[in-house]
Formats: structure tokens, sequence, C-alpha cells
């Protein structure tokens, strides 16, 4: 590590450092004072949980089979609660219990009945004794939503013993959300822990009296957090269903009170809408940028039905930092735009200048996304620049994080470097669209600019690119042996493909049997297996093409992928 990156790491070490001293001297000093636990007597409505809801997975609970955090435990005859496991989601999934739809979907006397049971349970437990992730701020906020949103279920049946021991606990989730909340890092858990005290608000009965404070200190956040074309401040697209699946009921929720929403949230939900769309391919999956994982692909189809404005997605997203051309019946999307700062990096990837490429129903150029399961402190080649459809040069990514490695190695933690200085242009014409865009990411280390252009005909059945290699001055490069270049193209699982005997062209088909043609003259292509981790249950083995060259020998790289042939039907 360089003396700069050590310096860098030791300043966002003692940064942190001082806020969790800071935040813990406030949660002494308040739970010593005013924060008592309020204790609603009642809860006037329950709004509605868009996720959609599988009762097979609750009878799966009943029989003890948990799928969660993209794995499957059987407890036998033992409290799930007490289930130990080195899977983190599994863990904080279980906690934060969103899986209490699933028994709202069978809507019998059993699904109810057994619901309960796990609730109290994980109350008699002290779940704070059995797991550190019980009281973690992003999954007390989450299970605090879905308590309110499933109360139906939980106290349709008359159990007064119950229903004190409920009420107590969702007091005492609010008193540790609102003591906890300054001590919570920048980004989407502090938004969640917002969000989750305006459903209390909205919910608990003579809980009015903080309904206007809780709303202006959502308010507050949410136009802190959401962009003006609609993302959200980590970059990360896939934050954006995931708030918009809450902000909605909430909606809906002060309307069920004969209340008008606040302008802000309608504001941000007005902002997320079209964000949605820019960010989704034709197979209802979004692109796999800065922290996607797997699409809840019926969790945005249920989304775009609130869609109001009925129209196209933006081009532009300058202020998330990406591109979108969508033509004929092509999508294109491009990271234009630089990483995000500091806690709001922990999901960023080293993905400058990726890119990712649809047509129709088939995903065909991709980045390789996040599993479903991952440790932030094991390894996470996700995150590097070589699981993007970007270059590597030096098999160095383009970004830096805490604990820098290479691809083979662990990387975690924030982004510390930040010297991309990205610059971007477009042009649109009646006959196509291109973005150029470039970054610096490689001038400190490797003295060489990255530029890359895109261009989409009209009838999206063919992309251009060229890869432009030059000094930080845009000049001819001086002469260098640390000038490797990996052009990599990942492609989607369901892609086939094969090299033609010029070794310069690739043959690509897709499910639907629509035929791509890759060409890049003077250079050789080579078809090297790739991992696609946006899928579940597990990771699944594709193909990418890549390009190996030197920027010095060729600072120019021009290709081309075409649509050749439609399969006729049958």
């Amino acid at each position: 590590m360089s003396v700069f990156h050590t310096l860098r790491a030791t300043r966002l070490s003692i940064g942190r450092s001082f806020r969790s001293i800071k935040g813990k001297i406030y949660s002494g000093i308040t739970a010593l004072s005013g924060f008592k636990s309020y204790v609603p007597e009642r809860l006037v409505i329950a709004p509605h949980d868009l996720h959609t809801a599988d009762a097979i997975i609750a009878q799966e609970f009943y029989n003890g089979k948990y799928t969660l955090g993209g794995e499957t435990i059987q407890t036998n005859s033992v409290s799930p609660f007490l289930i130990s496991t080195k899977n983190q989601a599994w863990i904080k999934e279980l906690h934060s219990f969103t899986w209490l739809l699933h028994f709202s979907a069978n809507k019998d006397i059993l699904s109810d009945s057994h619901a309960r049971i796990l609730v109290r349970n994980w109350i008699e437990l002290k779940p704070e004794q059995t797991s550190k992730w019980a009281w973690e701020i992003e999954t007390t906020s989450k299970r605090l939503i879905s308590f309110i949103c499933h109360s139906i279920v939980l106290l349709g049946k008359p159990d007064p013993d119950f229903h004190t021991l409920l009420m107590r606990s969702l007091g005492k989730h609010i008193k540790i959300l609102k003591r906890e909340i300054i001590n919570t890092p920048d980004g989407q858990p502090r938004l969640l822990a917002h969000i989750a005290l305006a459903y209390a608000a909205i919910t608990f009965d003579g809980h009015s009296t903080s309904l206007e404070n809780t709303a202006e200190k959502l308010g507050l956040e949410l136009q802190k957090q959401i962009l003006p074309d609609g993302g959200h401040i980590s970059r990360n697209p896939g934050v954006i269903p995931e708030i918009l699946a809450l902000l909605l009921p909430l909606k809906q929720g002060y309307m069920a009170n004969d209340l008008a929403p606040p302008e802000k949230l309608l504001s941000a939900i007005e902002r997320l809408m079209p964000a949605l769309k820019f960010f989704r391919h034709g197979d209802g999956t979004l692109a796999r940028f800065n922290g996607v994982g797997v699409t809840q692909k019926d969790l945005i189809s249920t989304l775009l039905r609130y869609d109001e404005s009925l129209g196209e997605p933006i081009k532009d997203a300058i202020h998330s930092g990406y591109q979108r051309a969508n033509l004929g019946t092509a999508t294109l999307i491009f990271d234009t735009g630089e990483p995000a700062k500091g806690e709001l990096s922990i999901c960023a990837n080293a993905g400058a200048l990726s890119f990712e490429f649809s047509d129709g129903l088939s995903s065909i150029i991709v980045n390789c996304g996040k599993p479903a399961i991952h440790d932030k402190d094991a390894s996470q080649v996700w995150r590097t620049t070589n699981a993007h459809s970007t270059v590597t040069l030096n098999n160095t990514s383009s970004s830096r994080f805490e604990n820098p490695g290479t691809a083979g190695r662990a990387i975690s933690g924030q982004v510390f470097t930040n010297n991309l200085k990205m610059e971007y242009a477009r042009e649109d014409t009646s006959t196509s669209s291109t973005i150029t865009a470039s970054h610096s990411g490689y001038v400190r280390e490797f003295g060489i600019r990255y530029q890359r252009s895109l261009t989409l005909d009209s009838d999206g059945n063919r992309l251009l690119g060229q890869e432009w290699f030059s000094d930080p001055n845009k000049g001819n490069i001086k002469y260098t042996t640390k000038d490797n270049i990996a052009l990599r193209f990942h492609l989607h699982p369901n892609i086939k493909a094969s090299l033609a005997s010029n070794s310069e062209t690739c043959l690509l088909e897709t499910l639907e049997g629509e035929q791509w043609r890759f060409d890049c003259p003077g250079f050789k292509v080579e078809l090297v297996e790739s991992i696609f981790f946006a899928t579940l249950p597990r990771p699944r083995t594709a193909w990418q093409m890549v390009i190996h060259t030197k920027a010095y020998d060729k600072p120019e790289i021009n290709w081309a992928l075409q649509k050749i042939q439609a399969k006729e039907a049958s």
C-alpha cells in the first residue's frame, strides 16, 4: 500500500472512530434522560406491503425450512432465532421479519397463529442476547415496518397478553431508532430509520403529536438522499425500488388518515419513478451497477402500476452519473459517474465506464452484479473493475478500496481514492445516439487516461465502440511497460457464444434465437469463463469476451456489435 493510500485509510478510520464515540455518548445521554419508550394502545391502520407474497414460503417456515439471504437452513425443532450461521444476510433477513408478508398470503387461522408464535418467540428470547444484528438499525427499521404492515395477521385473534407484548416491543423499536439514528451511517440505513418512524407516526393511535415533526425530518432526508434525477446518493440503482416500495404505502397511509401527504414525500416519489424506468432493461432486471444484485421483478412490475406519468425514461441522469439510450428494442446503460464517497461507497464498484446492453427480453452484455450471499470481510471480486464490462489496466481496479488488493484478494470497505475526473458528452441525432466519456483513474499510477465512445444506431441493431488511451493531457502515450490492457465484455449466462476462425469475431445467440456478431478488427478476441453473481440460488457460470493489448502499441480499439439474424417463428 502506498503512503498516500495508508494516510487516506488512517484518516477514514479516525473519522469513523470519532463519529462512533460521539454517537455512543449521545446514546448514553438519551438513554438516561428523555427517550422513554412510548407504548401505543392500538394501531389505527395497516399500510399495504407491496412485495409479492408466497404462501408456500410460509408453509416451508412451518416445516422448519428457512430460505433467507440466498441460503436455506433446516431448523427442525430449534427456534430459528437460536440458529448460528456465518451468513449475515440470512441472520439480518430473519430478524427483519420482512417474511411476515408470506403469512398474510395464507389467510388462515393456522398460518396467523404460527406468525404470532414466531414473533412472541423472538420477543421473549430477548434477541439482543442471541444476535448482534437484531437491533442493527437497518434491521430494526425493516422489522418495525413489517410488524406494522402485518399487524392484522398478528393481532387478528383477541389475545390481551400478546397484544401488550407486541405494543411494548413496538414502543421499544421507536425508542431505539430515535436514540441511534444520529449514529447511523449516511445513506439508506438512515433513510430507512426515518421511514420506519414515519410509519409509526401515522399508524399508532395517540401518536399524532409527532406526526409533523417526523414528516419534516423524513422530508429533509429524502431531499438529501434522492437526487434531482431520482437516483440515490449511493449511486446504487437497487435502492430505488426498495425506497419506492415503502414510500408509496406511506403516502396511502396519510390519505387513509385524511391527511395530505407531505410535499417532500410526493416530490421524492415523482423523482424515483422515472429513475426506476431508467435503470430497467427489457427483461425486467435492473442494470447491475454499484451494488445491484438479484432483481425483484414482481416488485418492480407492481411499482410501475403506480406510475402516473406513463412517459419514457429520461436519457441523461446527470446527477446520478449514468446515461441511457433506448432505440428500437435495444437498451444501452452507461456508467459515466464517479463512485460515491465515504460511507455511501460501502457497495460502490470500481466500474467506471462500464456498460450494459440488452435487446428486447434479452440481456446481452452485463456486469457481474452483487452476489446474494456475501460477507463484507471476505473476497469481493464483484466490486473490482475485472467484474465489469470495461477496461482494466495492469490488472488494477480504477478505484481503490480500504484494504486494497488484486482481484484475487479480499477488498472491502469504502472507496478512499477518487481521482477519476470523469468527463462526458452526448450527441443524439435522427440516426444514432453517441455517448463519450473518460476517466483518469489510472493516471496517478500509470500515466494513462482512458476514453470510451459508444454509438447506438436508431434501429437499435448496431452498437459501435471506440476505446482510446492517451497521456493525461490527451496526447500520445510516452513509452511505458505498464500499459497492459484487458478490455472485457461480460455476457449474460443465457447467451451462447462461439469464436469465428479469424479470432476477431465472436457470434452470440440469445435464448429467443436472436443472433449478434461482435467484431474487433486487428485484435484477437478471447472467450474466457466468467461468473454472473446476480442470480439465485447461486452464481452462474457465463462467458466474457476479452481483448488483451498494450496501450502504447495500440492506443485505439474499435469494435462493433451488430444483430445479424432473427430466428424464424416456428
